[in-house]
């Protein structure tokens, strides 16, 4: 749960897979539909297409449709999704007026014995092996990895496996005290890349309970300091009651690209490189959030005002964005 932008009452479905949020039985008539197949200039009331009618084609036209329909009509409504992927461009956003009444819920739920998914995953298509010498790159992985244009910045990548992990260096200590924003890394550990903006520091400040995701904005091999565009909890140091242990590594280093399934991207040259661990298509997200339940506060007082008996039933959302650092995006 995060900090609402406008109101206190709001949950983000991104890249987890979400089977279940309300609980109950779905019979398979409904007050309107969702197909992949479908069209928005139909009237969705159909549950599969009968010559120049059948269901709606996206969730946000079944959305309006419901709006339309629990203005007339006092209670329950249901909509029932078909099977297959529905790709996502922007965030579908249900605020106050999506509600149920106190007699009647309005529920969004797979067919039965269907599994419809939500995704805002793009494939990357293109991808050529690495021909010759690719510099930085680990022996390991030479001759077996593949690299394509992209445009934009993304942290995570996915396969028909799930997630893919982006290449990580071995963990280290700091050699000694730094600051929030302030590292002092063991020699050799971290490089002044020319692409240095698109590494990460993922590091445990001082707690071995804590970690934190700081981007770098600049390296000194000289000193062996290291500063990050955002604070981290605590000082970066090493751990206070584990000075032995590990704590700091660095992502998205293409010197770091070492095992099957590792990818790094350069925004720079607008390039991924990966290592596939499959055939299956390879696909970045677009949204950080796939769907969003907006609720309001109250201007006269701090009370809030919850979206009350909306129902989520058998869906699943995948490819979905993790938070950014604000000080960067």
């Amino acid at each position: 749960m995060n900090t609402p932008l406008r109101a206190s009452y709001w949950y983000r479905l991104a890249s987890v897979m979400v089977p279940l949020i309300c609980s109950g039985m779905v019979a398979e008539t409904a007050d309107f539909y969702v197909a992949t197949n479908g069209s928005d200039a139909w009237s969705g009331k159909l549950s599969e297409s009968k010559g120049n009618d059948g269901p709606f084609a996206t969730l946000e036209r079944a959305r309006d449709a419901v709006r339309d329909l629990n203005k007339r009509k006092s209670k329950d409504i249901v909509v029932l999704v078909r099977e297959g992927t529905y790709r996502l461009d922007e965030t579908v956003v249900f605020g106050l007026e999506d509600s149920g009444t106190d007699d009647s819920k309005i529920t969004y739920a797979a067919y039965p014995g269907e599994k419809p998914v939500f995704s805002s995953g793009r494939e990357i298509k293109g991808f050529k092996k690495v021909i010759g010498e690719l510099p930085g790159l680990p022996k390991d992985a030479k001759g077996k990895v593949w690299v394509a244009d992209v445009s934009g910045r993304f942290r995570t990548l996915y396969d028909s496996e799930g997630m893919l992990p982006r290449a990580r260096s071995a963990g280290f200590i700091p050699v000694k005290d730094g600051g929030r924003d302030k590292l002092y890394f063991p020699t050799g550990k971290l490089k002044n890349w020319p692409n240095v903006k698109d590494m990460e520091l993922i590091v445990r400040p001082h707690h071995a309970w804590i970690m934190n995701i700081l981007p770098l904005v600049s390296v000194d091999e000289q000193t062996r300091i290291a500063r990050t565009s955002i604070e981290s909890t605590y000082p970066i140091r090493p751990l206070h009651f584990l000075k032995t242990t590990e704590s700091c590594w660095v992502e998205n280093a293409l010197n770091e690209l070492d095992e099957p399934g590792e990818w790094a991207l350069n925004t720079q040259t607008g390039k991924v490189y990966l290592w596939p661990r499959g055939k299956s298509p390879v696909v970045a997200p677009q949204l950080l959030e796939l769907i969003r339940v907006e609720g309001d506060v109250d201007r006269k007082g701090p009370k809030d005002i919850p979206v009350r008996n909306l129902c989520f039933r058998g869906l699943t959302f995948m490819h979905g964005e993790r938070l950014g650092s604000p000080a960067r995006d």
